[in-house]
């Protein structure tokens, strides 16, 4: 009995062989999304100007009268002020003050680096300049960095700038004006204590002098201030490559983002498609035996760019032909040629003939006295190659020495008949329209062994509301019955119902799935309307796997 898998209980479909085929089934795309990505990289990169990054370290030194509270422990009083006080120093240095009286002193805010294009202002002193001016003086603050290392005492107070040379001497200058701030507010402690009788007055001035040229120069040299709370460990130098853009980490972002990204889209389209491309999907989707696959139909020779300008004429007339709507069902390459590929060439080695021959195996290997005899050739939808596969089939029986018939059941597409007996007095729609008048068709003889019964007669028409399963019709199978074989190709089920009255009166049906094109769903739904009319499911054909899929079975020996 056949068994069709229930559509609401579909499988997991995402196993790791699957991801692994998926991949390589959008390899070249994933090839183009890498390069794309890459090239945004190396374009952001080339286009992006370079900045370099300078710092100097400073270390703090707490007061020594923080430590003298009365009532706590000197050494935990000492921890705690020790990082409070880290963390107000950052401020201090990261605080509007400082960094604007190094913007004002340098006179910053007319800088192209900072202000951007220059904008004609008819009024100097108006908002508009105040609010470039303002602009600029939050660009430079954005390229100041101050950080803690570690759980240290020492601060490292950077700049970015597109200069090497600028970015140190504004990491000095922003140190100075942190530097020339601790000054300035001991200068004011001590002029309320008692300890300004302890300090000379000269000294602190000079102190503030060389910090304040400091500020204008971005020279921090050796110098030490003791009227400060900080002491200078490094002063900034001139960075010898640039900092930003990082061209490693930016590459490795841009290649880990495709990969990703890929992966992921290759993940979504893997989810939503829900064709057939391979043996185990029609197994594991719908339950049937897949008697074999069969690569794309084609003539083509291996002989390089000679053979391919022998072919290019033919190859465009194909493709013109592809683009009329109302196509035959042909494989491959929509040319008639192919319907008796595998066996009207002597000696015919392709894949294509190959696979042919192994379904054919696969059916003979199920003669017994009570094996098929009669064998439908269905498809769910038309192109699919259902044709192409019952000719060749045909041809391959009568080639083992099977007495076979070959029988038109397309009524309406009649593509065997326009080849094979395009003059025939009277078809298989004659009878079935006069069955009174004892019009019997004759055989026409294709191939040694191997008879042809076409759907009508020359210049005749089929009328569409005949009943392909009436009693006239199964008279002619049961003489029928008479061959080792007969292989009724039959049309598509989504183009006709003939396939349900007929289907009955057959031995066995085989479906055939075109790969990449068929959705199960689509399968799904025929096979129900089969089972519904009794139909004996042999078995599908899954058919026109693409080359990339296709194990290469042959390779054809050298001259």
């Amino acid at each position: 009995m056949l068994y069709i898998r229930p559509l609401n209980d579909q499988p997991n479909r995402f196993s790791p062989r699957d991801v692994i085929v998926e991949v390589l089934r959008y390899g070249w795309g994933m090839v183009l999304w890498f390069i794309f990505c890459m090239a945004l990289a190396i374009g952001y990169l080339a286009y992006t100007p370079p900045e370099f990054y300078a710092s100097t370290n400073v270390i703090l030194q707490p007061r020594s009268s923080f430590s003298t509270v009365q009532g706590t422990d000197p050494s935990l009083l000492q921890v705690n002020l020790d990082n409070s006080q880290v963390e107000s120093q950052i401020q201090i240095v990261k605080s509007e003050r400082v960094l604007r009286y190094v913007f004002q002193t340098l006179d910053l805010q007319d800088d192209p680096e900072f202000v951007g294009k220059p904008i004609t202002d008819p009024d100097p002193t108006g908002e508009l300049a105040r609010r470039r001016t303002e602009a600029a003086f939050q660009s430079f603050s954005d390229r100041v960095t101050v950080r803690r290392i570690g759980q240290s005492l020492v601060l490292e107070i950077g700049f970015r700038s597109r200069s090497s040379a600028r970015a140190a001497s504004l990491a000095n200058s922003i140190t100075a004006s942190f530097m020339r701030e601790q000054i300035l507010g001991k200068a004011v402690s001590l002029q309320s204590s008692n300890d300004w009788l302890q300090v000379r007055k000269d000294e602190v001035n000079a102190q503030q002098k060389a910090v304040e040229d400091a500020v204008r120069t971005g020279d921090m040299g050796q110098q030490q201030f003791s009227a400060s709370d900080s002491r200078i460990i490094s002063a900034a130098a001139e960075p010898l490559a640039k900092s930003y853009p990082q061209t490693k980490l930016i590459l490795a972002l841009a290649f880990a983002l495709a990969l990703l990204t890929g992966l992921g889209m290759v993940g979504v389209l893997h989810s939503l498609d829900r064709t057939l491309r391979a043996k185990r999907h029609v197994q594991r989707d719908l339950g049937l035996n897949c008697l074999g696959i069969v690569p794309m139909a084609t003539d083509r020779r291996e002989g390089g760019l000679l053979s391919f300008l022998i072919n290019l004429p033919r190859s465009a007339l194909h493709f013109l032909r592809s683009l009329w709507p109302f196509r035959s069902d042909e494989q491959g390459e929509s040319s008639e040629d192919f319907l008796s590929y595998s066996t009207s060439r002597a000696g015919t080695v392709s894949p294509f003939a190959e696979s042919l021959r192994a379904v054919r195996t696969a059916i003979m290997g199920r003669e017994v006295s009570s094996g098929p005899r009669l064998i439908g050739v269905v498809s769910c939808l038309p192109s699919e190659g259902k044709t192409t596969i019952a000719s060749n089939l045909a041809h391959l029986f009568a080639a083992s020495g099977r007495h076979t018939m070959l029988v038109d059941g397309d009524l309406r597409n009649s593509t065997l008949t326009r080849h094979y007996a395009p003059n025939a007095k009277y078809g298989l729609s004659d009878v079935l329209q006069h069955s009174e008048s004892q019009i019997t068709v004759s055989d026409v003889n294709i191939a040694p062994r191997l008879d042809f019964i076409p759907a009508m007669g020359s210049g005749r028409s089929t009328d569409i509301n005949l009943f392909i399963g009436s009693s006239a019709m199964q008279g002619e199978l049961k003489v029928m019955k008479a061959y080792d074989y007969v292989v009724v190709d039959l049309p598509a089920m989504s183009m006709s119902s003939d396939v349900k009255a007929l289907a009955p009166l057959l031995d066995a049906v085989v479906f055939i799935i075109e790969a990449g094109k068929t959705t199960s769903d689509d399968v799904t739904e025929a096979l129900e309307t089969l089972q519904q009319a009794n139909g004996k499911i042999l078995g599908a054909i899954l058919n026109k796997v693409p080359k990339r899929d296709w194990p290469t079975l042959l390779r054809r020996p050298r001259q």
